[in-house]
């Protein structure tokens, strides 16, 4: 019998498809590389690191291509009706410490209804930090997927359970349009622990952790510092092109968003492993000298380790310019039928919302509701007054539109960040 969060829900389903197609037009690219280690047919954990808050699933879904079940802090189950969302959205809270010591005792009903989501063969995701972070830096991981991966082997028995590592990375993490790279490492085979894990359960535990936090460091841009975390990640951006002139050809590696994310996590890499104090303090020297240009032009670093010049700036201008002259005669229409892309939506999640990482999930939200009442109030006038065959057309209109309006304002933006660099 499957388990109740994993029953065929269809306004889950209407939401899982419209979502998806919202959050692929939110970035201008998620590249996902190593799908191919996710284990076909087999229980498994999806253990990504966090870093962009509730975007971080939904981009997770673009992975799998398939529904999953997430865990997530028991804190914002708290009102009754987002509990009853959040539940339809097949997520289940898990309690901390933070949360009452006398919640905790609740996580044993959570990890047992994990346990069956496995064995049903639906995958599980856990934010292995618990918590976001706005840096390219793994936070210490959280006990309860281990306690979960453990007492689900034990289910088990010879099935396997597996842990994968995954690492996402965002090019920036406020701004919509942005770039996110999605790396898959190899599956972690919990069944290699469970020997220890009958005699010394908590030894077992650690180690789980201990293979996870290098396989997923293995996964991401990790930058191992703390006080000198902005001049490393600025040097990483600064470097990314003389790393892909120097080795992008032999590791196949071209000038795109996952050739500049390889090159930043390697860079990053080689200065973790930096001993010279000399050495270290030029990376900090240039990183910061990079970083205040950066911050003077008022372009951001991701943008600035592009390096595609000033032709590639005409060229973006031409485009959009000769897309307007085409479709002047529809703009209207496109306008009429998906004005979200026009409405500077990210002012209110600026303005409203305090944690920075909290303000794309909330920019996104309001993008993603308010274009689904829009085009289904759309659909419904048109009905009435069109008839069905157009109401059909404005309907496809704006989804289009979506795609069109979304491109010509990363060309535009492009072309604006160049010719601010060239100053």
């Amino acid at each position: 019998m499957k388990p109740s969060l994993t029953k065929f829900n269809p306004l889950y389903s209407i939401i899982f498809v419209t979502a998806g197609y919202a959050v692929r037009h939110h970035y201008r690219s998620i590249t996902i590389r190593g799908r191919e280690n996710l284990p076909e047919g087999e229980a498994y954990i999806l253990a990504p690191n966090h870093q962009n808050a509730l975007m971080d699933p939904l981009v997770i879904l673009q992975l799998t291509r398939k529904p999953v079940v997430f865990l997530a802090r028991a804190d914002i189950f708290r009102k009754p009706l987002l509990r009853k969302v959040l539940t339809m959205l097949r997520m289940m809270p898990v309690y901390r410490i933070r949360d009452g010591r006398d919640n905790l005792s609740r996580n044993d009903e959570i990890f047992s209804r994990s346990r069956e989501v496995l064995e049903a063969g639906v995958p599980l995701c856990l934010m292995a930090e618990g918590t976001h972070n706005d840096k390219h830096q793994l936070l210490p991981l959280v006990k309860g997927m281990f306690r979960i991966a453990g007492g689900t082997q034990k289910e088990l028995g010879n099935r396997p359970l597996y842990i994968v590592p995954v690492g996402l990375d965002y090019d920036d993490y406020q701004r919509p349009y942005s770039s996110v790279c999605v790396d898959v490492g190899k599956p972690i085979d919990v069944r290699q622990f469970m020997a220890e894990y009958e005699t010394d359960e908590p030894l077992a535990l650690n180690h789980m952790r201990k293979a996870l936090d290098a396989a997923l460091k293995a996964q991401m841009h990790q930058i191992d510092s703390k006080e000198h975390y902005d001049e490393e990640y600025a040097y990483a951006h600064l470097k990314t092109q003389e790393y892909l002139e120097a080795h992008g050809r032999e590791e196949s590696l071209a000038n795109d968003a996952w050739g500049r994310y390889k090159a930043r996590q390697r860079i990053s890499a080689e200065v973790n492993q930096l001993t010279d104090p000399a050495a270290r303090q030029q990376v900090w020297e240039q990183g910061a000298d990079f970083l205040a240009r950066c911050r003077k032009r008022g372009v951001p670093l991701w943008f600035a380790s592009r390096n595609f010049g000033m032709v590639r700036a005409f060229i973006d201008i031409a485009v959009v310019v000769l897309l307007v002259l085409l479709l002047w005669d529809i703009l209207g229409w496109v306008l009429l039928a998906n004005p979200i892309i026009f409405l500077p939506t990210h002012l209110i999640a600026k303005k409203k919302i305090k944690d920075p990482q909290f303000r794309s999930s909330v920019n996104w939200g309001i993008r993603y509701g308010f274009s689904l009442v829009w085009m289904l109030l759309l659909f419904i006038v048109g009905l009435f007054v069109l008839g069905p065959a157009k109401a059909v057309v404005l309907l496809l209109l704006g989804l289009i539109s979506a795609h069109v309006a979304t491109k010509s304002f990363v060309l535009l933006r492009d072309a604006y960040y160049r010719f601010k660099l060239a100053k």
